[in-house]
């Protein structure tokens, strides 16, 4: 997760990157890597985190979409290289 939030922190220096929905992404695809591909419906739960940031005007559909590649990619790179 401090890998997430690192490499979100840098392009938000630029670019306004939904944190909230990077950590939902990161948490979803640990959790679907550890316990098996049942555990992809998590990823329900990010989309939902991403709607709330869009609908409350707090990021644009692009700002979350960043967000949610830039965890999920971060929490797979790490956690594969832990495991």
């Amino acid at each position: 997760m401090i890998a997430g939030l690192l490499l979100t922190m840098a392009v938000t220096v630029w670019w306004k990157v939904s944190v909230h929905t990077a950590v939902a992404s990161g948490v979803a695809v640990v959790i679907t890597v550890a316990y098996g591909w049942w555990a992809a419906l998590l990823f329900l739960g990010v989309a939902a985190v991403g709607w709330s940031r869009v609908s409350l005007r707090d990021h644009t559909t692009a700002q979350v979409i960043a967000g949610a590649i830039l965890g999920g990619t971060a929490a797979a790179v790490v956690f594969a290289g832990l495991r």
